[in-house]
């Protein structure tokens, strides 16, 4: 006699306690009288998969995520079930061509995942996720009352998998890391496939706001002219990929007399709170060229205790102005500018200006608003 409703509460418990899952999948290989059961991750642009499994060998995880999954005869068709379908495998494929599969006789076979049966989880623009319960070759076929079961703790599974996803996404927002970028004077976002934006730094959401250069369309990053559109999706697309071309710069024009943001993106590696180890994404770093020395005096007179017209000189410098065109731009003598400087090099305690430029480009202020986006990304 099954705890159903034991069952039921590990389920969800494990939607918040990712370590809990591999616990669940042996209570639902009782359940259901498997051998084995497995949930598989897919991406759904690259078609890439990883697998959580219990009672199949112990290198199966590994390379079904390095090969088997492309040889998976199934996947195709589960591609077009949405979530809540449950999947007698006869109803997806033939027997004899499921049997003549190299997926069958070098991976199902030797797992005891002969017969199987399950449901579809999630099935979302950028991910599906599949969970699956098999039967070795000997002890036969699934019977109805399998699937009855499956069939009721199946809404159970696709809600704590729903559960699951939503947290891993706010996940990132809560992480420390994020916290950090959050101070980044530069605008930083964290993108899915689709565009879908997982995390916006406040600068970042200044700029959407402004929706100039870049924007927000159902939820997703896009740019704002259409003429910049494709190149800077192809960006994204690249860098979640982890093609060889992946990520790169561009600049997104923006009406005169703004200047084009200048925009850098790569790869990024995001740990999960559910039963999947990664989930592709890639980070938008975006400058605004029209707000960096506004952005270079706060951070300055933050870090060196400056004034506004000290912050404003050491800046300068550090473009490698002399000081004559420093008086000049921000019109001033050069007896007080001079004064100015004497002051910004007793409370960053270097003495030339050699060494103002050397201070200033390490502490990472100068290299956030320089025009090189590589050099934005080293400094983060």
């Amino acid at each position: 006699m099954h705890d159903f409703d034991g069952m039921v509460g590990q389920i969800y418990d494990a939607a918040v306690e990712p370590d809990c899952w591999p616990r669940v999948l042996e209570t639902l290989s009782d359940f259901l009288e498997g051998a084995a059961t497995k949930l598989t991750f897919q991406n759904a642009r690259t078609l890439r998969s990883e697998a959580s499994s219990v009672r199949m060998p112990p290198e199966a995880d590994l390379t079904y995520a390095q090969y088997y999954y492309k040889t998976n005869v199934f996947l195709p068709r589960i591609a077009r079930l949405s979530a809540g379908t449950l999947i007698p495998i006869w109803d997806l494929l033939p027997r004899e061509v499921y049997r003549r599969s190299e997926f069958y006789n070098d991976f199902c076979r030797p797992g005891d995942m002969c017969h199987s049966i399950g449901v579809v989880l999630a099935n979302e623009p950028d991910m599906r996720v599949v969970f699956t319960c098999g039967r070795a070759e000997a002890t036969g076929e699934f019977e109805p009352e399998h699937l009855d079961r499956l069939r009721r703790i199946g809404p159970h599974l696709v809600r704590a998998a729903s559960v699951g996803l939503r947290l891993s996404r706010s996940e990132i927002a809560r992480s420390a890391s994020v916290e950090a970028l959050d101070r980044v004077a530069q605008g930083v976002l964290i993108v899915a496939a689709n565009g879908e934006i997982l995390f916006a730094n406040r600068a970042a959401e200044a700029l959407l706001t402004e929706a100039d250069g870049i924007r927000i369309e159902k939820s997703a990053l896009r740019a704002t002219r259409s003429a910049d559109a494709p190149q800077f999706q192809r960006l994204i697309a690249t860098a979640v990929e982890r093609s060889d071309a992946a990520g790169g710069v561009m600049a997104l024009a923006r009406p005169a007399p703004r200047r084009a943001l200048s925009v850098f993106v790569a790869p990024l590696k995001i740990e999960l709170t559910w039963f999947v180890t990664v989930r592709p994404a890639a980070i938008v770093f975006v400058s605004d060229p029209d707000s960096a020395p506004r952005t270079m005096q706060g951070q300055l007179r933050s870090l060196y205790r400056l004034t506004p017209a000290e912050a404003a000189v050491a800046i300068a410098i550090a473009r490698g102005e002399g000081l004559q065109a420093v008086a000049d731009e921000l019109g001033i003598s050069l007896t007080t500018a001079r004064t100015h400087l004497q002051h910004v090099f007793e409370k960053t305690e270097t003495r030339r200006q050699a060494e103002l430029v050397r201070l200033i480009a390490a502490s990472g202020v100068y290299d956030r608003v320089a025009e090189s986006a590589p050099k934005r990304l080293r400094t983060l």
